[in-house]
């Protein structure tokens, strides 16, 4: 009996068509997600207008929709751990296309529900259902970055796990541009409808084509299964029925069997584990501050709806470039180094955004750099997380750790509410929002040198065994 180590024929590939079919699919569906997802921000300032809801009332709305997503993640990735990605992947994707498209019915569930339910008017329901929704979306770009970093070479890993990310990206800044089509033409509802219709078309895609991860068929010894995907992979690769597959570098751990959650915080993973949930939470405190209120936040700067939802567009614009770049400069010089300039700078440019006032130019620009870091460090944070734990337990690790990061930043949803309803200058709010990159610059330096640390005893144990025999 031959036996082959998957990790080893993946790195040895050249990135073929095969693989960017599977980047392009889960590039969809995070472009999909994105457009999902900044919905409800885009047609935040005509769903106002259109309920005669008071100033900065959508946070709540706003904060239970992150509040799911961080639910969501905790849920679906140790399910996809255990069930596999591509099951639970469809089942995310029409579970969010069904949701959104119920959004567009808030008004008739709220007459329906009203005469039972006093209290269930427009607000309140579309609260709980951006809730339910935001369950599915918390778990979109987790599972799309483990079942990249699952195919793609070490050598290229870093590229192809962003140029994924930023699906993400394009998507909510295409929902930003055509939701200043679509909604003064026809209402905000239609946002919806569009999204859900594009999002029931990509399940049945994913159903269709995408494959499951190959490591973890290797991890389930599915040896029929591993042997068609390398072929499609590279048709010249040729194995007999009877090899095994293995992970050499991942060896069983003596944890194996306990809870999955519970795993991230052994095998000397614990501090990796801390380190990586708090600079996802600085990130995210930022992302989610700037995702939920930037449009109506350029709107108070002066601008017309129309040209502040294509100025708040100039983020997720930003951050395509952003994402695409991070992932080719931390191929070439290292997650760590990157990350680090990435969250200073972040930092800096969050803090000019509040200056450009009504100038539109002047306003998307800003906004433009301050997504090229912010975003740009989301996703790469992702597709460095997806490097710090085994095949049986990275969904549950990428995911927990988004999870982590959206139930921290809450507060910084809820606060930009409370502060427009006090009527705050907004240079001040975005000075504020800036200081979490800076702690987010601190954590992952520190760790760089937690797991340079790491690396240095796993060498010297190394050097110890082959010394010892």
């Amino acid at each position: 009996m031959r036996t082959v180590d998957i990790g080893e024929v993946i790195d040895g590939q050249k990135v073929g068509p095969y693989q960017w079919l599977i980047v392009f699919m889960a590039w969809l569906t995070l472009f999909l997600d994105g457009v999902d997802n900044q919905s409800i921000a885009y047609v935040g300032t005509a769903l106002t207008e259109d309920w005669g809801l008071a100033r900065g009332a959508l946070r709540t709305v706003f904060s239970m929709g992150v509040l799911g997503v961080a639910i969501g993640a905790f849920i679906v990735g140790p399910l996809a751990d255990r069930y596999g990605r591509k099951l639970v992947t469809v089942a995310t994707v029409i579970y969010v296309a069904v949701l959104s498209l119920i959004v567009t019915q808030v008004a008739e569930i709220s007459a329906l529900l009203m005469p039972i339910v006093p209290a269930a008017d427009n607000l309140t329901v579309l609260t709980v259902l951006r809730f339910f929704t935001g369950l599915g979306l918390g778990a979109v770009v987790p599972l799309g970055v483990v079942i990249v970093n699952e195919f793609a070479p070490k050598r290229r890993r870093a590229a192809m796990v962003t140029l994924m990310g930023c699906g993400y990206a394009v998507g909510s800044s295409s929902g930003g541009f055509l939701s200043s089509y679509l909604v003064p033409a026809f209402g905000w509802p239609t946002q919806f409808y569009v999204a859900s219709a594009l999002t029931f078309v990509m399940a049945v895609v994913l159903w269709a084509f995408l494959p499951e991860s190959i490591r973890m068929l290797t991890v389930k010894g599915r040896t029929n299964d591993i042997i068609a995907i390398l072929r499609k992979i590279n048709p010249a690769l040729s194995f007999s029925g009877d090899t095994q597959f293995v992970l050499r570098q991942e060896a069983r751990e003596a944890s194996a069997s306990k809870f999955r959650p519970v795993r991230l915080f052994m095998e000397n993973r614990t501090a990796t584990t801390i380190l990586i949930w708090l600079c996802l939470l600085m990130n995210t405190t930022a992302l989610n501050y700037f995702n939920n209120w930037l449009p109506t936040l350029t709107g108070e700067a002066g601008l017309p709806v129309a040209q502040a939802n294509q100025a708040a567009a100039f983020l997720q614009v930003g951050g395509v470039l952003g994402v695409i770049s991070l992932g080719f400069l931390a191929d070439r010089f290292g997650f760590y180094k990157v990350l680090a300039a990435s969250f200073a700078l972040g930092a800096v440019f969050i803090g000019t955004v509040g200056w450009a006032g009504d100038d539109f130019y002047l306003l998307a620009t800003t906004i433009f750099c301050t997504g090229f870091c912010i975003i740009g460090t989301q996703i790469t944070l992702a597709a460095l997380a997806a490097t710090l734990y085994p095949t049986d337990l990275r969904s549950t690790g990428v995911s927990w750790a988004h999870g982590f990061a959206r139930v921290g930043s809450l507060s910084s949803v809820q606060m930009a509410g409370i502060l427009l309803a006090l009527n705050w200058p907004l240079q001040t709010m975005y000075y504020l929002v800036s200081i979490p990159m800076f702690f987010g610059c601190l954590w992952i330096l520190l760790l760089s040198n937690v797991r340079a640390k790491a690396s240095l005893t796993t060498a010297d144990a190394a050097r110890g065994a082959v010394a010892g025999a």
